[in-house]
């Protein structure tokens, strides 16, 4: 296929899919509807079927999901890795007297409040992956190298957050940093499983933390963000070397 056609192909699918992701959040953070939250993710994952058929003949494998036991092996160490990244640098947070509980909820109050977020984030994190990661690498990873790949999908993802851009710059930098983690699971494995599944724990536990469980910062010093930064840029030399080791496994 020409580049030019292929250019072009890229361009459309990308700008559905962005309109229908942010149709999506659109729909649960400003008019909480569930059903229009839901409705938006349905077209969201029927379209990036159809386009990646049109891109490259092969449907969603065409962004980085391709189906298979292989493939679901990867899924248990993703949401482990998930929830170490956020868990970790919360922990501490906790033990340096960072951030403190202030409010934690009854067992069963947390598991109802849970789940359905849990529920709900699981197609957010893989249609942001699909969207931010799986069609940057399908186009450009025999384009340009990959450290540039890296950056061009970890300020894609910074980008994709419409909302967070004027939050200052802890939280570009925690996203960028986060951007930057996700995407190299999908440079070592070329599928989006372990990627997606670890966004998704870690989105699932943030929350659980977060919002069910209530914090405040305690340190003026220091905030919570810019911990999390921290430990994320720790954590990229040792997610580079579990994915290339998974991905040689794969191969």
């Amino acid at each position: 296929m020409p580049a030019k056609n292929k250019n072009l192909k890229i361009l459309v699918s990308f700008g559905v899919l962005f309109l229908l992701y942010h149709g999506a959040e659109y729909m649960i953070v400003f008019q909480n509807s569930v059903i229009g939250f839901f409705g938006f993710q349905i077209l969201f994952f029927t379209a990036a079927y159809v386009l990646g058929n049109w891109y490259k003949g092969n449907g969603l494998t065409c962004w980085g999901l391709p189906f298979g036991r292989k493939y679901f092996k990867l899924i248990p160490i993703g949401i482990l890795f998930g929830i170490l990244m956020y868990a970790l640098p919360y922990c501490f947070s906790l033990i340096a007297g960072i951030e403190e509980i202030t409010v934690f909820p009854k067992w069963m109050i947390l598991i109802q409040s849970v789940l359905p977020f849990a529920f709900g984030v699981l197609f957010s994190s893989f249609s942001e992956d699909i969207l931010t990661r799986g069609l940057i690498y399908s186009h450009f990873n025999t384009r340009i190298g990959t450290n540039w790949l890296i950056l061009l999908s970890a300020l894609i993802y910074l980008l994709n957050h419409i909302y967070r851009l004027n939050d200052g710059l802890e939280a570009l930098l925690y996203i960028f940093l986060l951007g930057i983690v996700l995407v190299i699971p999908l440079i070592f494995t070329k599928n989006l499983w372990l990627t997606g599944s670890m966004h998704w724990a870690g989105n699932t536990f943030f929350f659980a933390t977060h919002n069910v469980i209530q914090t405040e910062n305690n340190n003026q010093f220091i905030s919570s963000n810019y911990l999390f930064a921290a430990f994320l840029f720790l954590f990229v030399p040792v997610i580079w070397l579990i994915s290339r080791k998974l991905g040689k496994q794969k191969a």
